[in-house]
C-alpha cells in the first residue's frame, strides 16, 4: 500500500511536534505517579550517552565525497563525546538502503545517519521507499554545505563557453544535446530540465551511477554535459580537458563564471547547494539529540576539521536542530513539487 507522507508540520517525528498521549493513558500514568517516579532514573540513563560504540551510517560508498566527509566528522565526534564513533558504508537504491536501515534502527542514538540531502528530500517523491522522512526521523544537525555548490562542465573543445552559447547551441543543433545525471530527481537532472524548460530547449539525460564515470565519459566526449564538485573539477580543468560554464554560487577558483542566477535562471533550485546532515531515528531522547547537536556545533567550530571540509569543497555548519528543521521545511516544499511538475520519477 503507498504511504503518504504527512505535512511536515503534522509530523510527529521532527522537533516541535510530539505525538499527544491518548487522553485516558495520560490520566491513569499520572494518576498512578509512574511518570514523576520514573523522571529521574530516565534523566540519568541519558545522562551516561555515550556509553558504547555509536555507528554512523553513510548511505554512499567508500571514497565518495560524503564518505571522507562522514569518517572526518566521526573522528571529531569520538574527541567531543569521549566514545568510538564508527562509519558503516551502506550504499545503495539511490541512498535509501542506507537510510532505511537507520530509520528501523533502534532509537538509543547508537545508530546515526550521516547523509546528503536525496533520499529524504527527492527520492521518497521518485520511488518507492520504505521510511517517511517527515516521521521516521529527528533531524539533528546540518554539519556542512557546499561553499558554492556543483560547476556544470563541458569539453575543453566545445564552442560553449556560457549558458547563452549553451542555449544557442542546444536550439540550432541537429543532434541533442546530452548531459550526465546521477538517477531521477538528482540535481543535475533537477537544474538541467528546469533549465531546458524555461529555455525553450530540449536537453537529454544520460542516467550515470556517480561523478567519477559521467566525468570519464564527459572528457571522452560520450556526453555534453556534466556536473561535478568544484575541487573534483579542478585537475581535469587543469590538465586542459574540460571548462566550466555555470556554477551554483560564486567560487574564487572559478571567479569569471557566471551563476545561474546571473544568467537569468533564478528560482530555488538553482540557488539550492548540497549538504551534508546528522539525523537520527525517530523517538530518540531529546537529551541525546541535543548532545549530538552541540557535539556537532563544536565541530564546526575545530580549526581542523573546518580546514578539512574546505579542501572538499564545504563549509562547516553545526546548526541547531532547529535550524535544520527550518531549511529542511524550504527544501522539501520546493523540491517535490518540481518533481511533480516536471514529470521526474516513476512513482505514481
Amino acid at each position: 500500500m503507498k504511504r503518504v507522507a504527512p505535512p511536515i508540520e503534522a509530523s510527529a517525528g521532527f522537533p516541535g511536534h510530539p505525538k499527544p498521549l491518548d487522553a485516558r493513558l495520560r490520566r491513569i500514568v499520572l494518576g498512578a505517579g509512574i511518570l514523576a517516579a520514573a523522571t529521574p532514573l530516565w534523566a540519568a540513563a541519558q545522562g551516561d550517552y555515550p556509553a558504547r560504540v555509536i555507528k554512523l551510517v553513510v548511505p554512499l560508498p567508500p571514497g565518495s565525497p560524503i564518505d571522507t566527509a562522514g569518517r572526518l566528522f566521526a573522528r571529531n565526534l569520538s574527541r567531543t563525546l569521549g566514545a568510538t564513533v564508527i562509519v558503516e558504508n551502506k550504499p545503495g537504491a539511490g541512498a535509501t538502503l542506507g537510510t532505511a536501515e537507520v530509520a528501523r534502527s533502534k532509537p538509543d542514538g547508537y545508530t546515526l545517519l550521516f547523509t546528503v540531502p536525496d533520499p529524504l528530500v527527492s527520492a521518497p517523491f521518485t520511488m518507492q521507499v520504505p521510511y517517511d522522512p517527515q516521521r521516521d526521523f529527528r533531524l539533528v544537525s546540518k554539519v556542512a554545505e557546499s561553499i558554492s555548490g556543483p560547476v556544470l562542465l563541458t569539453q575543453s573543445t566545445a564552442s560553449v563557453n556560457d549558458l547563452a552559447g549553451l542555449i544557442k547551441d542546444a536550439r540550432s543543433s541537429s543532434a541533442p544535446r546530452t548531459y550526465a545525471s546521477f538517477g531521477p530527481a538528482s540535481y543535475p537532472q533537477l537544474i538541467l530540465e528546469s533549465l531546458a524548460r524555461q529555455a525553450g530547449i530540449k536537453l537529454t539525460e544520460v542516467p550515470y551511477r556517480g561523478s567519477p564515470p559521467a566525468m570519464q565519459d564527459l572528457i571522452a566526449g560520450e556526453v555534453n554535459l556534466a556536473f561535478a564538485s568544484v575541487e573534483n573539477a579542478l585537475p581535469h580543468l587543469a590538465a586542459g580537458k574540460i571548462k566550466p560554464i555555470a556554477i551554483v554560487d560564486k567560487s574564487p577558483r572559478f571567479p569569471g563564471v557566471q551563476t545561474f542566477s546571473e544568467a537569468g535562471f533564478d528560482g530555488f533550485v538553482f540557488r539550492s547547494k548540497p549538504w551534508h546532515g546528522l539525523l537520527a531515528p525517530a523517538g530518540t531522547p531529546e537529551a541525546v539529540i541535543q548532545k549530538l547537536a552541540l557535539a556537532a556545533k563544536a565541530a564546526a567550530n575545530d580549526p581542523g576539521f573546518r580546514k578539512s571540509l574546505e579542501d572538499l569543497g564545504f563549509r562547516a555548519i553545526g546548526s541547531s536542530p532547529g535550524e535544520f528543521l527550518e531549511s529542511y521545511r524550504a527544501e522539501a516544499s520546493a523540491i517535490p513539487a518540481l518533481i511533480k511538475s516536471l514529470g521526474i520519477g516513476s512513482r505514481p
